[in-house]
């Protein structure tokens, strides 16, 4: 290998420049999406945005990119690899969404308290820190026995539920401003139209920005009143961020949460294995530890939204760059995230147009899930597919629900009669005389988890491997058994029907081992 500055790896290289401009762009459009979003739909005011859930943001990134420059140079050096290229980080751009749009958003909903829905978010990203934190210890020895189809099946229908479809409602509120962006950005990407010195997502957003404008659906003075955010921003660790109440919420998104948890842990072992292909040599342990204590890290600063390492490492690796450009985009991140600069870019960019960077993402990662599986798993995936969807109709239902006793509530105030409107339960027997059958109600409690048991369930039955599918079962029934599935709380014998059915399905699914054993049954079985 060649010797570099006596042995000592730079601390800077050619490629830096490039890959510090591409990771830092895919990763802070997102904190501009998300202010919008959080100043818009949960009414958070912009000095609690920017002074306090921005500033965490930055220092969280930082930390964690920090970390990504200190572990590249360790191991350049124990390995003599002197060109190393550190792994690329960030906001988890998949999980960043769905902690607004499936947690904060629906929290604020039916409390309408913005901070009570941040704190859920915050004590959601410690549940991930401390699954990321095991996963360290045990997931080389998991994804033994978890089929991938399970894996991707669950990702990509929690990426159809609430990157597409929620995203996709939300922006059609500005139709003028969402259906020409989306199309110009997904022309570009699908049809792949390169234009010099303009990336798709520059284009698509700027289309929409400029109808925003000119159709008046942007507010001047908002510009105007954005430059008072200005100022140093400092995020302090506290324990005092999170309380009793968010807490016995977040545990009823444990499932979702879990889900979600272990798709980026997969993606953070595929980056990992990206650079491997590249020779520069990570220790997974090493390095999910690492991701695990900046997310935590970042719970403490006041920061809900998950960090990640980033797939691309063969891109930065081919432009050499080295061990130091994601501390320059860590400095980057802290600098405009610390002084409110940040505000200035969401006064100018329209909610609507920056969404569609989100429903692209959603229907790649759909995509992707069906590529990297084999064509006779597709029909166990589709099911996969389709059950998070349950999740995102049942919680639009509640919205729905709760915006009615709003209205109701109102109109009675009107009149002069005081009711309490909050106190209306509305039950599934109520909405299933409406034509929402009862069925949706468990499949959406837990339906990233119940996707996932399904499909390895299937996937397992596609192979013939019995006993596989009889441990996902049983799997289901411990899951129902303490309210991870099937159940609005985690709690002991929280779903004992659905406990009851799996493990009965577990007994007849390991039978299988003895029953196919009979030649006649098995051309049976196989449709012969």
């Amino acid at each position: 290998m060649k010797n570099v500055s006596g042995n000592k790896i730079p601390w800077s290289a050619p490629g830096d420049l490039d890959a510090a401009i591409g990771v830092f762009f895919d990763g802070f459009s997102k904190i501009i999406i998300g202010a919008t979003i959080m100043m818009g739909v949960m009414k958070m005011p912009s000095e609690f945005v920017f002074g306090r859930i921005v500033a965490a943001i930055g220092l969280s990134a930082f930390v964690l990119l920090a970390w990504n420059t200190i572990m590249a140079r360790r191991v350049g050096i124990r390995t003599n690899n002197l060109t190393i290229t550190a792994l690329p980080g960030g906001i988890a751009a998949g999980t960043f969404f769905v902690w607004i749009n499936a947690i904060m958003i629906p929290v604020y909903l039916s409390t309408g308290d913005y901070v009570l829905a941040w704190k859920v978010g915050l004590l959601a990203n410690v549940f991930h820190s401390i699954f990321t934190f095991i996963s360290a210890f045990v997931m080389d020895r998991l994804l033994e026995f978890i089929p991938s189809p399970a894996i991707f099946s669950g990702l990509a229908g929690g990426s159809l539920a609430w990157l597409v479809m929620a995203t996709l409602g939300d922006g059609f509120a500005t139709p003028i401003i969402i259906i020409p962006s989306l199309f110009v950005l997904l022309t570009m990407y699908f049809a792949k139209i390169q234009l010099k010195k303009l990336s798709p997502a520059v284009v698509g957003i700027g289309v929409g920005t400029i109808i925003a404008w000119i159709s008046g659906a942007m507010d001047p003075g908002s510009v105007t009143q954005s430059f008072k955010t200005l100022g140093i921003y400092i995020a302090i660790p506290s324990f005092g961020l999170f309380s009793g109440e968010a807490l016995s919420i977040a545990i009823q998104y444990l499932p979702l949460i879990l889900a979600f948890a272990f798709a980026d842990v997969i993606g953070a072992i595929q980056a990992i294995e990206q650079a491997a292909a590249g020779n520069d040599n990570y220790d997974r342990r090493i390095a999910l530890i690492g991701l695990a204590c900046s997310n935590f890290i970042g719970a403490l600063l006041g920061n809900p939204f998950v960090m990640a390492y980033y797939w691309g490492h063969p891109a930065w690796k081919k432009a050499k760059a080295g061990s130091s450009y994601p501390l320059y985009v860590g400095v980057l991140y802290l600098v405009l995230c610390a002084t409110g600069l940040v505000a200035i870019a969401t006064s100018v960019l329209p909610a609507a147009a920056t969404m569609t960077l989100i429903i692209y993402a959603g229907l790649t990662s759909t995509a992707q899930a069906f590529e990297v599986n084999e064509r006779k798993y597709y029909p166990a995936m589709a099911l996969g597919v389709a059950i998070p969807i349950f999740e995102l109709i049942y919680g639009k239902v509640n919205s729905g629900i709760d915006g009615a006793k709003l209205a109701i509530g109102e109109a009675l105030s009107t009149g002069g009669i005081d009711f309490p409107v909050k106190d209306i339960l509305v039950t599934p027997d109520h909405l299933a005389s409406a034509g929402l059958a009862k069925g949706f109600l468990p499949l959406s409690q837990g339906s990233m988890l119940i996707a996932i048991i399904y499909v390895a369930t299937l996937a397992f039955v596609i192979d013939r491997k019995w006993t596989g599918a009889a441990i996902s079962f049983i799997v289901a029934s411990a899951c129902s058994f303490i309210g991870l599935i099937h159940s609005s709380s985690v709690m002991i014998n929280a779903a004992p029907t659905y406990s009851l059915i799996y493990l009965i399905l577990a007994g007849a699914f390991y039978a299988m081992n003895f029953i196919v054993k009979d030649s006649n049954l098995e051309g049976t079985i196989q449709g012969e």
